[in-house]
C-alpha cells in the first residue's frame, strides 16, 4: 500500500493533467489513457484515483471553484444578500464562460446528481441569509434558482458574456423585489 503522502500526490498529478488537457482539447477529446500518460502513470492509477472521467472534471471542477469563490469573498464588500450574490455571480460566470465546454458537461451532470455540489450550495446559501437583513431560506433558495437559470441561459448562447449574465440576473431579482441594485459592490 502506498504511502498517504505519494496517494495524495499521485491524484494530484492525475488532476493536474487532466484538467490541462480538458483545457487544450476540451472535455469531450480527452482521454483518460491521454490523462494517465500526461500524469505519468498507468492508465489503470487513473481508475484507482478516480471511478470516471466525468468524476475527474467534477473534482476539478469543484477544486477550481472553491478557489474562485475564496477569491470573491477576499473582495466581497456587499452589504445585502442580492449585492452578495451578484458579487459572486460576476467572479463564478466568468470562471464558467471561461470553461464553457465543460461547464456545460459538469452542469448537465448534476442536474442528475445534485448531492455532489450539495455542500457548496448550501454553504452558499447560508452566505446570502447572513448578509440578509430579514433571512429566509426560501428568499436564498429562489435568488439561487435565478443565478442557476441566468447560467445555462448564458451557456447555452456562445455570445454572451458576464457582464450580460449579470445584467440579466440584476432584472430578474428586481423584478422580484429583492431591492437589487444595478451594481455589485451595494
Amino acid at each position: 500500500m502506498p504511502e498517504p503522502g505519494k496517494r495524495q500526490r499521485t491524484r494530484q498529478q492525475i488532476l493536474n493533467a487532466a484538467w490541462q488537457l480538458f483545457r487544450e482539447q476540451g472535455y469531450q477529446d480527452t482521454s483518460t489513457r491521454q490523462i494517465a500518460r500526461a500524469a505519468g502513470v498507468a492508465d489503470g492509477t487513473v481508475f484507482s484515483h478516480f471511478a470516471t472521467k466525468l468524476e475527474l472534471l467534477q473534482e476539478g471542477m469543484r477544486i477550481q471553484i472553491d478557489q474562485v469563490l475564496a477569491d470573491a469573498e477576499q473582495q466581497d464588500r456587499s452589504h445585502s444578500a442580492a449585492g452578495r450574490l451578484l458579487h459572486f455571480a460576476d467572479y463564478l460566470y466568468r470562471f464558467y464562460l471561461t470553461h464553457r465546454e465543460f461547464s456545460r458537461e459538469l452542469l448537465k451532470e448534476i442536474v442528475w446528481q445534485q448531492d455532489y455540489f450539495s455542500p457548496q450550495l448550501q454553504a452558499f446559501r447560508q452566505r446570502l441569509e447572513a448578509a440578509d437583513d430579514h433571512p429566509a431560506p426560501a428568499r436564498a433558495e429562489v435568488m439561487l434558482d435565478l443565478y442557476f437559470m441566468t447560467l445555462i441561459q448564458g451557456l447555452n448562447h456562445p455570445r454572451l458574456e458576464a457582464g450580460d449574465l449579470l445584467a440579466t440576473l440584476a432584472g430578474k431579482m428586481e423584478i422580484l423585489g429583492n431591492g437589487v441594485p444595478g451594481q455589485t459592490g451595494q
